[in-house]
């Protein structure tokens, strides 16, 4: 009981961890663009208020499928340009954070080689949160690729059409029940733990 415990609080920290990195780094590339144009970024709250990242609904998923979605920050985007950049910025965060996490795992590096090869409940703690952050991250990424319109993919594709975006705003209801359905059927966990271990082993 206490294991599984402690493997739903790791997994609760590590998407908590993702979510927050995902969408911080986000609202500041947006602040970064929004000055080199010379416009004034349009925004509710502080981008610091990291708590507003991590959704509920994320949260339980990250639990139950090992897929994460963080709540996206409240911008206002019209540019086409931003869009992209915004998109662009989600997934290359995810990716780096997958790519960290299974380098920690594989390899040891941050010191972590010392720890693992030292036993006892503190390496078994730290492996199973780097184990999390894989296995989330590679959810997180593969969840990002369906067109929804806050996801990652949702803001590329309103960085190259406005008549593209609009589209998939219609086919909205249809595109979350074909995401709804990946997850029920665990396809997208699958997937992610595939990759994984073609990485690991």
């Amino acid at each position: 009981m206490k294991e599984i415990a402690l493997e739903i609080l790791l997994c609760i920290i590590a998407a908590s961890v993702i979510m927050v990195i995902h969408e911080l780094i986000k609202s500041i590339v947006y602040l970064c663009v929004r000055k080199v144009q010379k416009q004034p970024a349009s925004h509710n709250n502080s981008i610091l208020a990291i708590w507003r990242y991590i959704d509920p609904l994320g949260i339980l998923l990250s639990v139950t499928s090992f897929v994460p979605f963080s709540k996206p920050h409240l911008f206002r985007i019209r540019d086409k340009k931003t869009n992209m950049i915004l998109g662009i910025t989600g997934f290359s965060v995810i990716i780096l954070l997958f790519v960290l996490s299974t380098a920690v795992l594989k390899t040891g590096c941050l010191g972590m080689d010392r720890l693992f090869s030292s036993g006892g409940i503190k390496a078994h703690v730290v492996s199973l949160f780097w184990q999390y952050m894989a296995v989330l991250s590679s959810g997180m990424f593969i969840a990002n690729m369906f067109p929804i319109s806050t996801f990652d993919m949702g803001l590329i594709i309103a960085g190259i059409s406005a008549k593209y975006y609009l589209s998939i705003i219609k086919a909205d209801s249809l595109i979350k029940l074909v995401f709804i359905l990946a997850l029920m059927f665990d396809i997208i966990h699958y997937g992610s733990i595939r990759l994984l271990r073609l990485i690991l082993w």
